[in-house]
C-alpha cells in the first residue's frame, strides 16, 4: 500500500477538477483534500476560498508531475 503524497496545493475549484481529470486520464488516483470549511463552502458556492491540495500515491508522484510538466509545457 502506498502513501499519499503532495503534489500541488491551494488550488481554486476549477484548477483542482482540470488537474484531476488529466491526471485520472493517464490512470493516476487523485486525492482532493480542501482547507477548513472549504468542502462546505464549495457546496454551497460552487467555489472554495480556502485552497484545495491534491495528494498522489507516492509511488506515482514523479510520473504526476512529469505529466503536469509536459502539459503546461504544451500550452
Amino acid at each position: 500500500m502506498s502513501v499519499e503524497k503532495l503534489l500541488l496545493s491551494n488550488l481554486s475549484t476549477i484548477e483542482a477538477e482540470i488537474t484531476i481529470a488529466k491526471l485520472k486520464s493517464y490512470g493516476i488516483p487523485v486525492l482532493k483534500k480542501s482547507k477548513g470549511t472549504g468542502e462546505l463552502m464549495e457546496i454551497y458556492t460552487g467555489a472554495n476560498m480556502y485552497g484545495i491540495d491534491l495528494y498522489v500515491p507516492s509511488d506515482m508522484i514523479e510520473l504526476a508531475e512529469e505529466l503536469l510538466k509536459q502539459e503546461n509545457e504544451t500550452e
